[in-house]
């Protein structure tokens, strides 16, 4: 099931900013010339202790990576699907922004996607307008925030906007729905020694349709709906070499889970439910399963008791970038926001992050981290648009 292009562009700008709290470095070096507060459409970039790092457009959809933020300006003139995109790096050491490249054409970037690997940036890109009846061409872009580029690798030339990667091993594995006829879910490889993109797993459109793929630790997992009668949610693993080792199904658990989120109230909504299109997955330490599908709902279940250990509606989101999932909580009311709630899984035990908003930005609208430990966390005022200001608080656990 499809939902609409506009509805998820809104919500990958306000989500798709990263962490902040705990415990750090000290703080980068800060430019002379840096001014103490941000100007007029400039989102300041903070340590951990409040101090100004620097400051970007206030208009970047940002993801935390290791060593600062990567972000995007997107941009859709009125009445357009497509416009030009800007690729940029924060240095959070020096405050420098980095301008590593533009992608012409641009009709969605699946920011959800943002992964690392080998001291590079990866996300996912369609060329073309995704509104219309014509293929839209997936891109693949690869940031070194250290040269200051970026390339372009095609995927497909039928893509579909709402793809999904990992990391396996020293490639990146991309699921794409492709938009053929008849349309087929597949899955490639992209190895970045080579730069080349090669067809690894193709799934029979009448029988299955791909929900996710993420990492494990010996290979990796495809979320799989199987297609006729009730359309069974199942967890399929994969090795390194792309034979499926296992598969479990996960309907029942997450039929249960679902049941009662924001009006949800029989087996054939919650299927439904579960028939969407999916924004974040994964599986922590082969057991718990993390699950989003876009501003609606999510899920942490243990795989081994089948027990629902969160199941929220569209109060709460997933981080994003390359470290373990996150929940978390968005604020929206400026006078009756409760204590900050960041959870996840980190080593079998329930984690939550210990950070609290500076107060002149209580409200938190947007969390994601790298794998090796840089978090960001997006605040925001309280104040109504136009009127309101953002902030990014940045800094990388020791």
């Amino acid at each position: 099931m499809k939902k609409p292009i506009c509805v998820l562009l809104t919500l990958v700008v306000i989500l798709a900013a990263a962490g902040c709290g705990g415990s750090g470095p000290e703080p980068g070096t800060v430019p002379a010339d840096a001014p103490e507060t941000a100007p007029a459409g400039e989102m300041a970039v903070l340590d951990r202790d409040g101090n100004r790092l620097g400051g970007i457009d206030a208009r970047a959809a940002c993801t935390a990576v290791d060593g600062g933020v990567f972000y995007s300006l997107f941009q859709l003139p009125e009445n357009a699907y497509i416009a030009d995109a800007e690729y940029r790096f924060f240095d959070m050491d020096t405050g420098r922004d980095v301008p590593l490249g533009t992608l012409e054409g641009q009709g969605y970037e699946a920011v959800y996607t943002r992964t690392e690997l080998g001291g590079k940036i990866y996300t996912l890109a369609v060329v073309g307008n995704p509104m219309s009846e014509d293929p839209v061409r997936l891109v693949l872009l690869e940031a070194d925030p250290a040269a200051g580029t970026m390339e372009r690798y095609t995927v497909s030339e039928n893509g579909f906007p709402y793809a999904s990667m990992a990391v396996c091993g020293k490639k990146l594995l991309i699921m794409d729905h492709e938009m053929t006829n008849p349309k087929r879910d597949k899955i490639y490889a992209f190895d970045p020694g080579t730069g080349k993109v090669r067809d690894v797993l193709t799934f029979d459109p009448a029988a299955d349709s791909l929900r996710g793929v993420c990492a494990a630790e010996e290979g990796f997992f495809l979320l799989r709906l199987k297609i006729g009668g009730s359309n069974e949610l199942f967890l399929d693993r994969y090795d390194a070499g792309f034979a499926k080792v296992s598969e479990q199904s996960v309907n029942e658990m997450m039929l249960s889970a679902v049941t009662g989120i924001h009006g949800i109230a029989g087996r054939q909504d919650a299927q439904n439910e579960l028939g969407m299109s999916v924004s974040r997955f994964a599986v922590e330490d082969d057991r718990y399963l993390i699950y989003e599908n876009f501003g609606l709902t999510r899920l942490l279940i243990d795989l081994e008791t089948g027990e629902a250990l969160l199941a929220e509606d569209d109060v709460y989101s997933v981080t994003v970038g390359s470290g373990v999932p996150f929940f978390y909580r968005m604020d929206l009311d400026p006078e009756n926001a409760p204590a900050p709630d960041i959870t996840g899984i980190v080593g079998g035990e329930r984690t939550t992050l210990d950070f609290q908003p500076a107060a002149d930005h209580p409200l938190i609208c947007g969390v994601s981290h790298s794998a090796g430990g840089t978090w960001l966390v997006m605040t925001y005022d309280g104040a109504s648009a136009p009127d309101r200001t953002f902030a990014l608080c940045i800094w990388t656990e020791t």
